[in-house]
């Protein structure tokens, strides 16, 4: 089931939603890369990476990627898209999201976070042999001392947490509730619901990015190496209406930059995925604001890898790596369905990528691996399905051609 799973993602266009470091290919030195960003941040450095790369490179999917390191790694992340519903220039919605779609190895949710580091704490002040009174006393004085940090940051944050743990110390869970769903960033609170676990008002502009700082410290605070908050179709920032907007949005970049760069933020990794045009455009992309693309702009016109800077490209397949993964997906693809074609096409692999080369090469650009993942995918799906048609090698190789034709047209459909 797991096997055919991921077949079907893959044929889709979509991103498996695990084991997706298993069909990993020609991404080994940004991998690299990443695997020396985590241990320098698990050490209190925090980082802002690009992700630049065409419809289609893999951006979504070397973004699973590097979640699965992260969370191999013990940190804590958080996975948002960019869209109608959360543009980058209302920075509170930004935080909303981030809490809402954190994770950690452990599990689901900052929810989970908080109670398994106050089930921690609580269960190490159990073991001595202390009065009542004193186990609270000094239970309050641990997890206050936790949120040392976070307080520094963000003293209503820290508030929350704890009146949350009183709140369900004294049995009042609807209090605990409105507690732990305003540090997510609901701002549908009463006042007099916050006045319980000593707040007022809502995490609004003014102080959400406070409260991202003070969640980064929190997390780690609590036991993991930091937080990894993964930004996907950071071009939808091109959409939004006016220069003023976009401005604004371009300018929370700027500011998570110089705040990882200055060390505002530590134990943090923010990674933003885009396409071309979101770094290349003068009037809308990354270029039309001033003050984040000196930041990040490659100040060496050329072509040599240097994957320390702001910006890693991903490219596409070159031919050992098409050929790679073809092998890969046909391995895979037996094991999902319990049939044996690797003989039957192995023959034609190179017929296939060469007619994959020959398309990439007729618009100037190498293979898009999305594209030639679906086609292939497909085309063992044919195969498998309709065995008695395809006896001889050019049968196989016309439907993969026809299939790659067809994908040719849908590329900006979905996104990798």
């Amino acid at each position: 089931m797991k096997h055919e799973k991921l077949i079907s993602s893959l044929k889709n266009g979509n991103v498996p939603s695990e084991d997706v470091s298993s069909l990993c290919i020609g991404r080994e030195r940004e991998i690299k890369e990443f695997e020396n960003l985590f241990k320098k941040a698990k050490n209190g450095e925090a980082f802002t990476k690009f992700i630049y790369g065409e419809f289609g490179a893999g951006k979504s999917f070397f973004l699973k990627i590097i979640e699965e390191l992260a969370l191999k790694n013990k940190f804590a992340v958080s996975w948002i898209s960019l869209g109608n519903d959360l543009p980058f220039n209302k920075i509170d919605v930004v935080y909303k999201n981030i809490a809402q779609n954190l994770r950690a190895k452990t599990g689901t949710s900052l929810d989970h976070i908080i109670n398994r580091w106050l089930s921690r704490l609580k269960r190490s002040v159990a073991q001595g042999e202390l009065s009542e009174e004193d186990r609270i006393e000094f239970l309050n004085e641990n997890i206050s001392q936790d949120l040392e940090s976070a307080r520094y940051h963000s003293n209503s944050f820290a508030m929350a947490i704890e009146h949350y743990h009183k709140s369900l110390e004294r049995h009042d869970q609807e209090t605990a509730d409105y507690a732990r769903a305003w540090l997510r960033g609901d701002s549908n609170i009463p006042f007099v619901q916050k006045k319980k676990f000593g707040v007022k008002g809502d995490i609004d502009k003014e102080n959400a990015f406070r409260f991202l700082k003070a969640l980064s410290s929190f997390v780690n605070s609590v036991g993991y190496s930091g937080l990894v908050v993964l930004i996907d179709e950071a071009e939808y920032i091109m959409n939004l209406h006016t220069q003023k907007i976009r401005d604004t949005a371009y300018n929370y970049i700027r500011d998570i930059y110089d705040g990882c760069d200055r060390g505002v933020f530590q134990n943090t990794i923010f990674i933003f995925a885009g396409t071309p045009e979101f770094f290349d455009d003068p009037n809308k992309g990354i270029p039309s604001y001033k003050a984040l693309n000196e930041r990040i702009e490659d100040t060496l016109d050329s072509d040599v890898v240097d994957l320390r800077k702001p910006i890693i490209t991903l490219k596409g397949f070159k031919h050992d790596e098409l050929n790679e993964i073809a092998i890969k997906i046909i391995e895979l693809h037996e094991k999902a369905y319990d049939w044996a074609v690797h003989d039957r096409i192995q023959p034609i692999i190179p017929d296939i990528i060469r007619d994959a080369e020959e398309n990439a090469e007729l618009s100037g650009k190498e293979v898009n691996p999305r594209n030639f993942i679906k086609a292939f995918v497909s085309l063992l799906d044919a195969i498998e399905q309709n065995s008695s048609e395809f006896t001889k090698p050019e049968d196989i190789l016309k439907v993969y051609m026809a299939k790659e034709s067809e994908l040719q047209e849908e590329l900006e459909d979905d996104d990798w």
